[in-house]
């Protein structure tokens, strides 16, 4: 009989698989119990750094999604990338909403190099928010998975040149945004949007009170490149400050906690679909009478 699971258990785990042939269930690993709360939130950020490309942010302004359907826009984007995840970029279901995605990109002609620099983002953001707030820092072998899943996100979405590194992704994310990013019309409409939206993950009777609160924080988390690329204020600070002081303490109590048992592994909860949804619900309008296999048109749930 085995006991209570301790909490590198599951790292031994992963360290025990092959992060060029496992990358997904690493990923899995990775994003459904070690760092949940801490990959997701970053996939958010990563999303949001988008807007300083003024030729991103002029193409996802022209589609009226995120300044009309803030909410549903953001939503689909996590939910695509998680349950492409969960259920496995190899396995039908996963290769549904991975059709989805390409057929939201399709209508529109979009650069080989932002839709790498994208790629890249979802990758690069997530390892330096979880080296940085996580409970732990991940491996040099947890890294290279999550470089592998990514990479073959990529290829599966005909993106070409893709790096070969994490390094390269990281250097290939930061040269972009060196040379690209800008404030423009388009950027300060979108970061708008989405900061208006930052109380919606509080309980409906604490949003207007701690509503400022949470933009304080949620300016906090950005950088200052970014900050005055999207046209946002500069936080004082004290506000940085306490913003990174209570991520690293909040680190350092989910290392004191029992790790999250394999029975209950983490579901993303999205307010625009309470009940669950199917593959042919995510998207624009537009989308609508485009649907994906009929077969993979199950509702996924999404509670705790």
């Amino acid at each position: 009989m085995t006991g209570p699971q301790r909490r590198f258990d599951r790292l031994r785990r992963i360290q025990a698989l092959d992060p060029d042939r496992d990358y997904g269930e690493i990923w899995r690993l990775v994003t459904a119990y070690e760092f949940p709360w801490d990959y997701w939130q970053s996939v958010s950020l990563a999303f949001f750094r988008t807007f300083a490309i003024p030729s991103i942010s002029a193409l996802l302004d022209e589609t009226g999604e995120i300044v009309g359907h803030t909410q549903k826009r953001a939503d689909d984007t996590l939910l695509i990338m998680y349950e492409m995840g969960r259920l496995g970029l190899a396995s039908p279901e996963g290769r549904s909403y991975l059709r989805r995605m390409n057929q939201m990109h399709r209508r529109y002609d979009i650069a080989n190099d932002n839709h790498l620099y994208i790629i890249a983002l979802f990758i690069v953001v997530p390892v330096r928010w979880i080296n940085q707030f996580g409970w732990r820092r991940l491996t040099a072998h947890e890294q290279r998975a999550l470089t592998n899943y990514g990479r073959r996100l990529a290829q599966l979405m005909g993106i070409k040149n893709i790096p070969a590194t994490f390094a390269d992704f990281d250097q290939f994310a930061q040269s972009y945004e060196d040379r690209h990013f800008a404030v423009t019309d388009s950027s300060r409409r979108l970061a708008a949007a989405a900061m208006a939206i930052t109380a919606d993950m509080l309980p409906p009777s604490l949003r207007r009170p701690l509503k400022p609160v949470m933009r304080r924080f949620s300016l906090s988390s950005l950088d200052e490149a970014l900050l005055h690329a999207v046209g946002l204020p500069l936080p004082p600070d004290r506000d940085r400050r306490l913003a990174t002081w209570l991520l690293r303490t909040r680190g350092r109590i989910v290392r004191m906690l029992p790790p999250r048992p394999d029975s209950r592994p983490h579901r993303l909860t999205l307010a625009t679909y309470p009940d669950g949804h199917r593959v042919c619900d995510i998207g624009p309008a537009w989308l609508a009478d485009n649907p994906v296999d009929e077969q993979h048109h199950t509702v996924q749930e999404h509670r705790p």
